[in-house]
C-alpha cells in the first residue's frame, strides 16, 4: 500500500474541493491509502514523524515550507506561496486569475482599478500581475494603480479595523478612503475582499456604485452571506486536487528516491473557472449615466425575463435614443446586453446546481428551453447540456 499524507487544515471551500479531487483519484488507485492532518486527524506538527510514501500539501508559511522540504519524501504543494527545490507545484493559474479578474471589472465599465494583496505569497503576485498587465492591454497604458499588501495573517486576523484606527484613517480604511469613485477593487482572495466590503459599509463608502469589489476562491456561503454579497472568481479546486494525486503517483511510479529528486515533473497550472458575479459588482460604471442606469438595472432583473421595453420603462430615452447610446458606449445593444446577462445566470445555475434544464430556463429568464436551447447554443456553440457536462467531466 502507498500511504499518501494530506497536509491541511480542511477549513474552506479551496481545501474541501482539493481533498475532493484527490479523493476521486484515490478511489481509481487500489493501492493508495490517504491520511488526513489538520483539523479532527492527526497534528499537523507531526508530519515530521510521517514515514509514509508522500505528501500533498497546502503550504501557506515560509516555516512549514521549510519543515516539509527536510522531509526528504515526494511533496506536491497545491498552494504555490512558497518555492522551494524539491516541491512540486499543481496549482491554480493566478496570472490568468488576475487577467479574468481584469476583463470581468473592465466589462463592467470600470476605468479605475486597485488592488489588495498578501505580501509575500507568489500566488497573490502572480494574480496582481496577472490583473495589472490585462488592465494595460485593454485600458491606460503606463497607469500606475494603488496596491494594499499585508501578510496572509494580517487579513485573517484583521487587528488592524478596530474603531479607533478606522475613526482615524490609517491602514486599510486610508487606503479605501483615499480611492476615487467610482473604483473596481480586485482583492487577491475572498478573505481580503470580505474585510473591504465589511470596513467600505462602516466608512460610509457605496459598494458597489462607488466601489466594486471582487474576490477570488468563491467561498460561496461566506461570499452569499455577506453585505452586499461577494462577487468571486471561482477557482477549479477538484482538478487541482486531482492532478496533484496525479503528478504524486507519476512520482511514486519511478523506482528509487534519487531518480525521483532528479526528475521531478513540471509545475502544473489549473485554469481558474469563471467569475461568479454577486452584488458587490453588479452595476455598470459609465460616463453616459443613461446607460450606466439601463445596463445596472438589466444585470440585477435579467433572470426574472425583462425586455426592452422593461428597460425604457425605468430610463428617459426613446427606444432608438437607447439603441444609439449603448452602440456607443458598449458596441452592443440593448437586447444583446440583456441576453449576455441571462447566459450568465444560466452558466452560473448550470455549473452550481443540478437543476433540469427547463429549470435553469426559467430561472434565468429564457421563458422557454426552447428559446434557452437555441440562444445558448448560438453563443457558445455547444448545448447547455454539452456545456454542463464539459465542465464537470
Amino acid at each position: 500500500m502507498r500511504r499518501i499524507a494530506l497536509y491541511m487544515q480542511f477549513s474552506d471551500f479551496f481545501e474541501h474541493g482539493i481533498a475532493r479531487g484527490i479523493v476521486r483519484y484515490a478511489k481509481a488507485k487500489p493501492d493508495w491509502r490517504l491520511y488526513g492532518y489538520g483539523w479532527m486527524f492527526r497534528a499537523l506538527s507531526d508530519i515530521g514523524s510521517w514515514d509514509g510514501d508522500g505528501i500533498i500539501a497546502r503550504v501557506e508559511d515560509a516555516s512549514t515550507a521549510d519543515r516539509l522540504a527536510c522531509i526528504g519524501l515526494p511533496i506536491v504543494d497545491v498552494a504555490g506561496a512558497y518555492i522551494r527545490p524539491n516541491f512540486v507545484s499543481v496549482t491554480n493559474d493566478d496570472l490568468l486569475t488576475g487577467h479574468k479578474a481584469a476583463l470581468h471589472l473592465i466589462g463592467c465599465g470600470f476605468r479605475r482599478f486597485a488592488f489588495l494583496g498578501a505580501s509575500g505569497t507568489h500566488w497573490s503576485d502572480e494574480r496582481r500581475s496577472g490583473f495589472f498587465r490585462a488592465i494595460e492591454e485593454r485600458t491606460r497604458p503606463g497607469a500606475k494603480w494603488p496596491c494594499f499588501e499585508r501578510s496572509l495573517a494580517w487579513w485573517e486576523v484583521g487587528e488592524e479595523d478596530t474603531e479607533d484606527r478606522v475613526r482615524k484613517g490609517t491602514g486599510l480604511a486610508k487606503f479605501l478612503s483615499s480611492l476615487q469613485a467610482p473604483t473596481a477593487l480586485f482583492a487577491c482572495n475572498d478573505t481580503a475582499g470580505l474585510r473591504a466590503a465589511e470596513l467600505a459599509g462602516r466608512l460610509g463608502i457605496a459598494v458597489p456604485e462607488s466601489l466594486a469589489i471582487l474576490g477570488v476562491d468563491n467561498e460561496d456561503i461566506l461570499c452569499e452571506l455577506a453585505s452586499p454579497s461577494l462577487s468571486s472568481v471561482m477557482l477549479n479546486c477538484e482538478a487541482i486536487g486531482y492532478q496533484a494525486a496525479s503528478s504524486l503517483d507519476a512520482i511514486l511510479e519511478r523506482s528509487g528516491a534519487a531518480a525521483r529528486r532528479g526528475s521531478l515533473p513540471r509545475p502544473v497550472k489549473i485554469e481558474p473557472n469563471e467569475v461568479v458575479e454577486r452584488e458587490s459588482t453588479r452595476v455598470f460604471a459609465c460616463e453616459d449615466e443613461l446607460v450606466a442606469r439601463a445596463t445596472t438595472y438589466i444585470r440585477v432583473h435579467a433572470q426574472e425575463g425583462i425586455d426592452v421595453s422593461d428597460v425604457l420603462a425605468i430610463v428617459s430615452a426613446s427606444r432608438r435614443s437607447l439603441e444609439t447610446r449603448f452602440r456607443k458606449a458598449l458596441g452592443r445593444s440593448p437586447h444583446e446586453e440583456i441576453l449576455r446577462a441571462k447566459l450568465s445566470r444560466a452558466k452560473r445555475l448550470l455549473r452550481e446546481t443540478s437543476n433540469t434544464l427547463d429549470r435553469v430556463a426559467e430561472e434565468s429568464g429564457f421563458g422557454s428551453l426552447q428559446r434557452f436551447h437555441s440562444a445558448f447554443k448560438a453563443a457558445e456553440n455547444v448545448s447547455p447540456g454539452e456545456w454542463r457536462s464539459g465542465y464537470r467531466s
